[in-house]
């Protein structure tokens, strides 16, 4: 997902340095006229806002910490899943350290970045949300939430829960019919098309990372 941002935003043009745990991940976007750097420390030299998108929370906590007193006046946009008070946490971390924080939810696979069918939602400072909005919306439509840091992981989980459950409800309905010898496809067929879409698709339209 990382590298489908940073791709998004070197085919406008706009210079973008990056870095990756993993060296050779990296090398495609450097490719693509990114700078690449070696270190963390390297690839937040310089005054532009700060985009991380990692694993998840702790993974975040391990590559920022270190540099916290580096990126004191910067703004840094939080790309990576994290829940509710985990980006709360982050938001009182960054405050602490006189960094500005900006919380994303991504409600798209990386393929759909770049595209009108990505949604990112946002929560934090309006003011970061507001001058870094050329940035976000490259990425897709860009949706804020209001200054609770946690309110655009909170509307993640929310979307999350509604269309897993969906799933799983098909899934059952399928196991019943299924049970008196009725295919699932056949069922899925019954239900309407966007039923059938999600019989045949590899995996749900909205992925979380």
């Amino acid at each position: 997902m990382g590298s489908a941002l940073a791709a998004a935003a070197l085919d406008t043009g706009r210079p973008s340095v990056v870095w990756n745990r993993t060296p050779d991940k990296a090398r495609a976007l450097g490719e693509r006229g990114a700078t690449v750097t070696e270190t963390v420390e390297e690839a937040i030299t310089g005054d532009g806002v700060v985009v991380v998108c990692l694993l998840d929370h702790q993974s975040v906590h391990a590559v920022v910490d270190p540099v916290a007193a580096r990126l004191a006046g910067r703004t840094v946009i939080n790309l990576t899943t994290t829940t509710p008070n985990q980006a709360r946490g982050l938001a009182t971390w960054a405050a602490e350290h006189g960094i500005t924080y900006l919380d994303g939810a991504i409600m798209a696979v990386p393929r759909m970045i770049g595209h009108p069918d990505a949604a990112i939602f946002y929560s934090g400072p309006e003011a970061a949300f507001g001058e870094n909005r050329d940035l976000l919306d490259l990425w897709g439509r860009s949706d804020y939430f209001g200054t609770d840091p946690g309110f655009a992981s909170l509307r993640d989980m929310a979307m999350l829960v509604g269309m897993y459950t969906m799933f799983a409800g098909f899934l059952h309905g399928a196991a019943m019919v299924g049970a008196e010898g009725v295919s699932a496809t056949d069922f899925a067929r019954r239900q309407g098309p966007r039923a059938s879409r999600a019989l045949s698709s590899p995996k749900p339209r909205w992925t979380c990372w």
